[in-house]
């Protein structure tokens, strides 16, 4: 895996959490659009939390 996916699938929960700030925000939100194996780890991140 990618030094930059490392780094976001470390940010992830707390992303999701909404505790991270807005230029780490912008910064995993570009990334997710640009990464599919980490939208994919997003996506399921984000279905465990409902």
């Amino acid at each position: 895996m990618k030094e930059k996916c490392e780094i976001v699938k470390d940010l992830l929960p707390n992303y999701i959490e909404n505790q991270v700030s807005n230029i780490t925000k912008a910064y995993i939100e570009k990334h997710i659009v640009e990464c599919e194996e980490c939208r994919d780890i997003y996506n399921s991140f984000a279905r465990q939390r409902k």
